[in-house]
């Protein structure tokens, strides 16, 4: 059986952009000379302030991988002192093209900072908000009607017919499916497992979700040929407890919060000012970077 493939937010995105450059400018911070030193190397040192402010400068789910490798994260660290050490010695921090990079880098990275002034920190939500909000809004919440069902796949709407007068008269179903069905699911004697409505083609949900457990339906026609089905479970809808979705909660609440904040920051900040958009030029733009850009509509 063949399932089918399964908001944007303008804060977020512009956080996420804006905070790859802080913690990677953090990563490359001053050393603290009053901090302790726990590696040193050719007249270099690595505080202990330095290589926490690294750790936090890459994605969490590496982190636990750079603290169990230490030693060669700590390398990592150094070999970024030599590669430095001989771009200075090149003057590339000169180069037209890598301080027009710096420039950019650095705007990006003082908007972050004026966002998390302005907007991070002036926002959170406490555990009453949390449950206030699960309360009011259960629906949201709900696990979805689940069913399980098993099916017979074959090529042609006369063996389908065949087989179904062969379950009639008491062959077991999931004996059958092992021997005559063309599916994949056949080694586990058709059972799909579980799934909710919008996973399966059309033809095969309109008449499953219709039908009793333990019932077997009559041939019903796919794309992929003709099936039988055999509902063998049916899970209603519930109710997810809230510490389940406390942290899924809490997290929509403050993207919320922040997403107001944000855009009252930029309205504060816009005042009356208007946007005029030169569309003549950007349009030239697009069509004479087309290679660049691919196609754009």
């Amino acid at each position: 059986m063949t399932f089918k493939n399964s908001c944007r937010n303008p804060w977020l995105l512009l956080k996420g952009l804006a905070l790859v450059f802080l913690l990677a400018a953090a990563g490359c911070s001053a050393r603290t000379d009053d901090n302790t030193v726990i590696a040193r190397f050719d007249g270099g040192v690595i505080t202990e302030k330095e290589f926490e402010l690294k750790i936090e400068s890459i994605p969490n789910e590496l982190r636990r991988t750079a603290l169990t490798r230490r030693q060669e994260f700590i390398e990592d660290m150094a070999s970024e002192h030599y590669l430095w050490k001989e771009a200075k010695r090149r003057r590339i921090d000169k180069d037209a093209e890598v301080r027009r990079l710096l420039e950019v880098a650095q705007r990006r990275i003082v908007v972050a900072k004026l966002v998390q002034e302005e907007v991070d920190k002036k926002v959170e939500v406490s555990s009453d908000e949390a449950l206030r909000y699960y309360e009011t809004h259960k629906d949201e919440f709900m696990t979805p009607l689940m069913l399980r069902a098993s099916h017979i796949l074959v090529k042609t709407e006369g063996e389908a017919a065949k087989i179904k007068s062969e379950l009639a008269a008491g062959a077991d179903f999931e004996e059958t499916a092992r021997a005559k069905s063309v599916d994949t699911t056949a080694r586990r004697g058709g059972d799909i497992g579980f799934f909710q409505k919008g996973q399966l083609v059309p033809e095969f949900e309109d008449k499953v979700f219709g039908m009793k457990k333990g019932e077997i339906s009559d041939p019903v026609r796919t794309p992929f040929g003709y099936h039988l089905i055999k509902l063998t479970d049916r899970v209603p809808p519930s109710l997810k407890d809230f510490q389940s979705v406390k942290r899924q909660v809490h997290d929509r609440l403050l993207n919320e919060k922040r997403t107001k904040q944000f855009k009252a920051l930029l309205k504060k900040l816009k005042g009356d000012s208007k946007i005029d958009v030169n569309h003549k030029a950007l349009d030239a733009f697009i069509l004479s970077h087309k290679e660049l850009l691919g196609e754009v509509k």
